[in-house]
């Protein structure tokens, strides 16, 4: 199974310095998130595909795949904000009769659903470009600087990893009971449903139990130590960042206020 971490192991970009792109995610979240026209979220989208795609050499079939994935949960999302965000005496765009109610979408409920739109697609892009990047051990070790996010992260990254651990006994289960025609009718498929859960549950617990006494006979103090790659900022590195950050300045003052209906 081919995850996020496998992908950011074999980018280029990975070897460029955490804490640049960090900071470089984070301003292009806030400045999709306060931005009053949809012209400067769909920049930011379009700069972090394509520093994605091309700097960070990501194949753009996986990339889309998982991109798109996502795309329908907004979509859904920002309809109904279409719907439900209607002020009296706005202009209607649209309006449906259904039995005794009409469902309309008026100008400003349009443009408010295109901005909620095109911020998830730049925040969703901008994620994409961390998480591609920069495999999740480098981030929970910049992050474990941070004092009062110590602990939280050494949970996160506890998590994280038996996330997949239990998945892929999950899935080897599931494989088993379907060699065995576990799930040939309704009636089996509920019982091996119930055998998978409780036997998950036991593996959990067992395996907690085992971690605990590794953990332990490592002369575990309470804190997990971590690899903390450090690299350089290029003189390259920074002036792409700033050519990138004085793009989006000058974007979002010349778009304020445009809007699509």
């Amino acid at each position: 199974m081919r995850n996020l971490d496998d992908i950011a192991l074999l980018s280029p970009l990975r070897r460029k310095n955490t804490t640049l792109k960090v900071l470089l995610v984070i301003f292009a979240l806030l400045a999709g998130l306060f931005s009053s026209s949809p012209i400067l979220p769909i920049f930011i989208m379009v700069c972090m595909i394509f520093a994605t795609l091309v700097f960070g050499k990501i194949p753009p079939a996986l990339y889309f795949k998982l991109f798109l994935s996502v795309l329908g949960f907004v979509a859904v999302s920002c309809v109904l904000f279409a719907f439900v965000s209607t002020g009296k005496g706005d202009e209607i765009l649209l309006a449906i009769p259904i039995f005794r109610w009409t469902l309309t979408i008026t100008q400003e409920s349009a443009n408010y659903a295109v901005l909620i739109f095109t911020r998830s697609l730049s925040g969703i892009a901008s994620l994409f470009f961390l998480s591609m990047t920069t495999p999740m051990l480098e981030l929970f070790s910049y992050f474990k600087r941070f004092s009062f996010l110590d602990v939280f992260m050494e949970l996160v990254m506890l998590i994280y990893r038996y996330i997949f651990v239990f998945l892929e006994l999950l899935l080897s289960i599931q494989s088993a009971q379907s060699m065995r025609f576990g799930y040939r009718n309704f009636k089996t498929s509920l019982r091996s449903a119930g055998m998978l859960v409780g036997s998950l549950f036991i593996q959990t617990l067992e395996q907690g139990d085992r971690l605990y006494l590794s953990m332990n006979s490592r002369c575990y103090d309470g804190k997990l130590p971590y690899y903390d790659a450090k690299y350089k900022i290029l003189y390259s590195d920074a002036l792409v960042s700033m050519i990138f950050v004085a793009a989006v300045a000058t974007v979002y003052i010349y778009t304020r206020g445009i809007q699509f209906f």
